[in-house]
Protein backbone atom coordinates (compact mmCIF):
# COMPACT_ATOMS: atom_id res chain seq x y z
CA UNK A 1 0.00 0.00 0.00
CA UNK A 2 1.28 3.47 -0.77
CA UNK A 3 2.67 5.48 2.08
CA UNK A 4 -0.21 7.90 1.89
CA UNK A 5 -3.77 6.86 1.04
CA UNK A 6 -7.13 8.46 1.40
CA UNK A 7 -10.41 6.72 2.02
CA UNK A 8 -13.72 7.74 0.48
CA UNK A 9 -17.22 6.24 0.67
CA UNK A 10 -19.93 7.18 -1.75
CA UNK A 11 -23.39 7.89 -0.49
CA UNK A 12 -24.84 5.14 -2.62
CA UNK A 13 -22.32 2.62 -1.53
CA UNK A 14 -21.45 1.33 1.90
CA UNK A 15 -17.99 0.18 0.90
CA UNK A 16 -14.85 2.27 1.39
CA UNK A 17 -12.62 2.96 -1.51
CA UNK A 18 -8.96 3.70 -0.95
CA UNK A 19 -6.94 5.92 -3.21
CA UNK A 20 -3.20 6.60 -3.11
CA UNK A 21 -2.14 10.18 -2.59
CA UNK A 22 0.23 11.24 -5.34
CA UNK A 23 3.68 12.18 -4.09
CA UNK A 24 4.16 15.95 -4.14
CA UNK A 25 0.50 16.52 -4.69
CA UNK A 26 -2.50 17.38 -2.57
CA UNK A 27 -5.34 15.04 -1.55
CA UNK A 28 -8.29 15.10 -3.85
CA UNK A 29 -11.84 15.73 -2.92
CA UNK A 30 -13.03 17.07 0.39
CA UNK A 31 -10.33 15.51 2.63
CA UNK A 32 -7.88 17.46 4.79
CA UNK A 33 -5.36 19.61 2.94
CA UNK A 34 -1.76 20.22 4.11
CA UNK A 35 0.38 22.37 1.85
CA UNK A 36 4.13 22.63 1.85
CA UNK A 37 3.94 26.41 2.24
CA UNK A 38 2.07 26.01 5.51
CA UNK A 39 4.71 23.65 6.87
CA UNK A 40 7.44 26.07 5.80
CA UNK A 41 5.76 29.02 7.52
CA UNK A 42 5.32 26.98 10.68
CA UNK A 43 9.01 26.05 10.66
CA UNK A 44 10.05 29.67 10.16
CA UNK A 45 7.81 30.79 12.99
CA UNK A 46 9.25 28.21 15.33
CA UNK A 47 12.77 29.23 14.36
CA UNK A 48 12.09 32.94 14.96
CA UNK A 49 10.51 32.14 18.30
CA UNK A 50 13.62 30.24 19.34
CA UNK A 51 15.89 33.10 18.25
CA UNK A 52 13.79 35.57 20.21
CA UNK A 53 14.05 33.46 23.36
CA UNK A 54 17.84 33.24 23.00
CA UNK A 55 18.15 37.02 22.57
CA UNK A 56 15.93 37.62 25.57
CA UNK A 57 18.08 35.37 27.77
CA UNK A 58 21.29 37.10 26.61
CA UNK A 59 19.80 40.54 27.25
CA UNK A 60 18.76 39.62 30.78
CA UNK A 61 22.22 38.16 31.47
CA UNK A 62 23.99 41.35 30.26
CA UNK A 63 21.75 43.56 32.38
CA UNK A 64 22.51 41.48 35.43
CA UNK A 65 26.31 41.57 34.92
CA UNK A 66 26.43 45.32 34.14
CA UNK A 67 24.39 46.15 37.20
CA UNK A 68 26.96 44.53 39.47
CA UNK A 69 29.88 46.61 38.09
CA UNK A 70 30.88 50.15 39.11
CA UNK A 71 30.02 52.94 36.72
CA UNK A 72 33.04 53.89 34.58
CA UNK A 73 32.72 57.51 35.75
CA UNK A 74 32.42 56.70 39.43
CA UNK A 75 35.36 57.60 41.67
CA UNK A 76 36.74 54.93 44.01
CA UNK A 77 35.38 55.25 47.51
CA UNK A 78 38.83 55.94 48.89
CA UNK A 79 39.71 58.65 46.37
CA UNK A 80 39.98 62.20 47.68
CA UNK A 81 38.65 65.32 46.00
CA UNK A 82 40.36 66.38 42.79
CA UNK A 83 42.54 69.47 42.99
CA UNK A 84 43.43 71.94 40.29
CA UNK A 85 46.53 74.15 40.26
CA UNK A 86 45.69 77.79 39.58
CA UNK A 87 47.38 81.17 39.61
CA UNK A 88 50.73 82.46 38.46
CA UNK A 89 52.63 79.88 40.51
CA UNK A 90 51.06 76.91 38.80
CA UNK A 91 53.33 74.93 36.48
CA UNK A 92 52.42 71.80 34.62
CA UNK A 93 55.21 69.25 34.46
CA UNK A 94 55.13 66.64 31.65
CA UNK A 95 56.86 64.11 33.89
CA UNK A 96 56.55 63.47 37.63
CA UNK A 97 59.04 65.41 39.70
CA UNK A 98 61.78 63.55 41.51
CA UNK A 99 62.66 64.34 45.07
CA UNK A 100 65.94 66.09 45.64
CA UNK A 101 68.76 63.75 46.65
CA UNK A 102 70.00 65.38 49.89
CA UNK A 103 73.65 64.67 49.11
CA UNK A 104 73.69 66.02 45.54
CA UNK A 105 71.85 69.32 45.01
CA UNK A 106 74.71 70.57 42.81
CA UNK A 107 77.47 73.11 43.39
CA UNK A 108 76.00 75.85 45.61
CA UNK A 109 77.37 79.38 45.85
CA UNK A 110 75.93 82.44 47.58
CA UNK A 111 76.88 85.96 46.42
CA UNK A 112 76.28 89.51 47.63
CA UNK A 113 76.38 92.52 45.30
CA UNK A 114 78.91 95.28 45.94
CA UNK A 115 77.48 98.56 44.74
CA UNK A 116 80.85 100.23 45.16
CA UNK A 117 82.78 97.67 43.14
CA UNK A 118 79.83 96.81 40.83
CA UNK A 119 80.45 93.10 41.10
CA UNK A 120 79.24 89.98 42.85
CA UNK A 121 81.27 88.93 45.89
CA UNK A 122 81.36 85.56 47.62
CA UNK A 123 82.58 87.15 50.86
CA UNK A 124 80.99 89.52 53.35
CA UNK A 125 80.85 93.27 52.79
CA UNK A 126 82.70 94.16 55.98
CA UNK A 127 85.44 96.76 55.45
CA UNK A 128 83.99 98.36 52.35
CA UNK A 129 83.26 102.07 52.26
CA UNK A 130 79.56 102.82 52.63
CA UNK A 131 77.90 101.87 49.38
CA UNK A 132 74.40 101.45 50.76
CA UNK A 133 72.15 103.66 52.83
CA UNK A 134 69.38 102.76 55.21
CA UNK A 135 66.30 102.06 53.12
CA UNK A 136 68.32 100.56 50.22
CA UNK A 137 67.96 96.96 49.06
CA UNK A 138 71.11 94.79 49.04
CA UNK A 139 71.02 92.18 46.20
CA UNK A 140 71.79 88.53 46.99
CA UNK A 141 72.18 85.68 44.51
CA UNK A 142 72.06 81.89 44.94
CA UNK A 143 73.72 79.95 42.12
CA UNK A 144 73.37 76.17 41.77
CA UNK A 145 75.56 74.62 39.08
CA UNK A 146 74.96 71.09 37.75
CA UNK A 147 71.41 71.04 39.10
CA UNK A 148 69.51 67.80 38.60
CA UNK A 149 66.80 68.34 35.93
CA UNK A 150 63.09 68.03 36.77
CA UNK A 151 63.81 67.95 40.48
CA UNK A 152 62.04 69.80 43.26
CA UNK A 153 64.51 71.91 45.23
CA UNK A 154 63.47 73.35 48.59
CA UNK A 155 65.32 76.60 49.25
CA UNK A 156 65.21 78.16 52.70
CA UNK A 157 66.15 81.83 53.12
CA UNK A 158 66.82 83.04 56.65
CA UNK A 159 67.45 86.73 57.34
CA UNK A 160 68.24 88.74 60.44
CA UNK A 161 65.21 90.95 60.98
CA UNK A 162 66.41 92.51 64.22
CA UNK A 163 69.22 92.22 66.74
CA UNK A 164 69.67 93.62 70.23
CA UNK A 165 71.27 96.68 68.59
CA UNK A 166 68.55 97.68 66.14
CA UNK A 167 66.49 96.56 63.15
CA UNK A 168 68.49 94.86 60.37
CA UNK A 169 66.95 93.39 57.18
CA UNK A 170 63.34 94.17 58.05
CA UNK A 171 61.92 92.53 54.91
CA UNK A 172 62.95 90.98 51.58
CA UNK A 173 62.40 92.77 48.27
CA UNK A 174 63.43 93.05 44.61
CA UNK A 175 66.82 94.72 43.95
CA UNK A 176 66.39 98.33 42.89
CA UNK A 177 67.03 99.78 39.45
CA UNK A 178 70.25 101.27 40.81
CA UNK A 179 71.68 97.76 40.85
CA UNK A 180 70.40 96.50 37.48
CA UNK A 181 73.99 95.77 36.50
CA UNK A 182 73.89 92.86 38.93
CA UNK A 183 71.70 90.91 36.46
CA UNK A 184 74.20 91.14 33.61
CA UNK A 185 77.49 90.97 35.50
CA UNK A 186 79.22 87.53 35.78
CA UNK A 187 78.65 85.18 37.44
CA UNK A 188 75.04 86.41 37.18
CA UNK A 189 72.50 85.01 34.71
CA UNK A 190 73.02 87.76 32.08
CA UNK A 191 69.46 87.44 30.71
CA UNK A 192 65.85 87.96 31.62
CA UNK A 193 64.48 85.75 34.39
CA UNK A 194 62.54 82.55 33.58
CA UNK A 195 60.12 82.95 36.48
CA UNK A 196 59.22 85.33 39.27
CA UNK A 197 56.78 85.25 42.16
CA UNK A 198 55.60 87.86 44.68
CA UNK A 199 57.28 88.01 48.07
CA UNK A 200 54.47 87.45 50.60
CA UNK A 201 53.65 90.39 52.84
CA UNK A 202 54.81 90.47 56.43
CA UNK A 203 51.76 91.19 58.58
CA UNK A 204 54.00 92.93 61.15
CA UNK A 205 55.55 95.31 58.59
CA UNK A 206 53.20 97.98 57.25
CA UNK A 207 55.74 99.80 55.09
CA UNK A 208 57.13 96.95 52.98
CA UNK A 209 55.42 98.21 49.80
CA UNK A 210 54.18 96.33 46.74
CA UNK A 211 55.85 94.80 43.69
CA UNK A 212 58.45 92.81 45.61
CA UNK A 213 59.37 89.53 43.85
CA UNK A 214 61.72 86.56 43.97
CA UNK A 215 63.27 85.87 40.55
CA UNK A 216 64.57 82.57 39.18
CA UNK A 217 66.56 81.38 36.16
CA UNK A 218 66.70 77.75 35.04
CA UNK A 219 63.77 76.87 37.31
CA UNK A 220 60.13 77.64 38.02
CA UNK A 221 58.29 78.29 41.27
CA UNK A 222 55.97 75.44 42.22
CA UNK A 223 53.94 77.15 44.91
CA UNK A 224 53.52 80.39 46.83
CA UNK A 225 56.55 80.94 49.08
CA UNK A 226 55.97 79.95 52.67
CA UNK A 227 56.65 82.77 55.11
CA UNK A 228 57.81 85.00 56.50
CA UNK A 229 58.08 82.80 59.56
CA UNK A 230 57.47 83.32 62.37
CA UNK A 231 54.40 85.38 61.57
CA UNK A 232 54.79 88.15 64.09
CA UNK A 233 56.83 91.12 65.20
CA UNK A 234 60.36 91.65 63.89
CA UNK A 235 62.35 90.44 66.91
CA UNK A 236 65.05 88.08 65.66
CA UNK A 237 65.40 85.91 62.54
CA UNK A 238 62.73 85.26 59.93
CA UNK A 239 62.66 82.90 56.95
CA UNK A 240 61.00 81.97 53.67
CA UNK A 241 60.74 78.57 52.00
CA UNK A 242 60.73 78.37 48.20
CA UNK A 243 59.84 75.35 46.05
CA UNK A 244 61.78 75.33 42.75
CA UNK A 245 61.33 72.88 39.88
CA UNK A 246 64.67 72.77 38.11
CA UNK A 247 65.17 72.71 34.35
CA UNK A 248 68.73 71.47 34.66
CA UNK A 249 72.06 73.17 34.06
CA UNK A 250 72.58 76.24 36.23
CA UNK A 251 69.87 77.65 38.49
CA UNK A 252 69.88 81.21 39.82
CA UNK A 253 67.67 82.87 42.44
CA UNK A 254 68.00 86.62 43.08
CA UNK A 255 66.34 88.70 45.79
CA UNK A 256 67.24 91.62 48.02
CA UNK A 257 67.42 92.40 51.71
CA UNK A 258 65.93 95.77 52.70
CA UNK A 259 68.13 97.73 55.11
CA UNK A 260 65.97 98.97 57.98
CA UNK A 261 65.66 102.74 58.12
CA UNK A 262 65.47 104.98 61.18
CA UNK A 263 62.56 106.75 59.48
CA UNK A 264 60.57 103.54 60.00
CA UNK A 265 62.05 102.29 63.28
CA UNK A 266 63.14 105.43 65.13
CA UNK A 267 66.39 107.22 65.83
CA UNK A 268 69.41 104.89 66.13
CA UNK A 269 67.19 101.94 65.26
CA UNK A 270 68.15 101.62 61.57
CA UNK A 271 70.55 99.09 60.03
CA UNK A 272 73.52 101.49 60.21
CA UNK A 273 73.32 101.34 64.03
CA UNK A 274 74.37 97.70 64.07
CA UNK A 275 77.62 96.86 65.86
CA UNK A 276 78.31 93.70 63.83
CA UNK A 277 77.46 92.34 60.37
CA UNK A 278 73.92 91.29 59.57
CA UNK A 279 73.47 88.12 57.53
CA UNK A 280 71.27 86.21 55.14
CA UNK A 281 71.64 82.42 55.24
CA UNK A 282 70.58 79.99 52.48
CA UNK A 283 69.97 76.24 52.68
CA UNK A 284 69.07 73.95 49.76
CA UNK A 285 67.64 70.58 50.79
CA UNK A 286 69.97 68.84 53.19
CA UNK A 287 73.12 70.52 51.89
CA UNK A 288 75.26 72.67 54.15
CA UNK A 289 73.96 76.20 54.57
CA UNK A 290 75.77 79.25 53.22
CA UNK A 291 75.76 82.70 54.80
CA UNK A 292 76.82 86.17 53.71
CA UNK A 293 76.40 89.55 55.37
CA UNK A 294 77.04 93.24 55.31
CA UNK A 295 78.86 95.13 58.03
CA UNK A 296 77.83 98.46 59.58
CA UNK A 297 80.78 100.23 57.88
CA UNK A 298 79.17 99.51 54.51
CA UNK A 299 75.86 101.12 55.53
CA UNK A 300 75.31 104.84 55.76
CA UNK A 301 72.44 106.34 57.83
Amino acid sequence: MPDLVIGRRDSSDDDWHWYPVPVGGEPDGDGPRRSRSGLLLAAIGAFLTGVGLVLLVLSLDNDSSSGSQASPTALPASAGPATTATGSTAAASPTPARLLAPASPGDLRLFIWSRQQRQWLSSDLIREEPGYHEGDVVPFMLRVEHATPSTLYEVQLTYVCRTTDSAAFDYLATPSDADNASLTTPPGPARREDASIPVPDDSAITFDGAGRRFKAWGASFQQTPEGPLPDGACQANKQFKLGLMTQGGTVYVIWGGHLASKSDWGENQGASSQHSPIFIEVTVGQASSQKLGIGPDAIAP
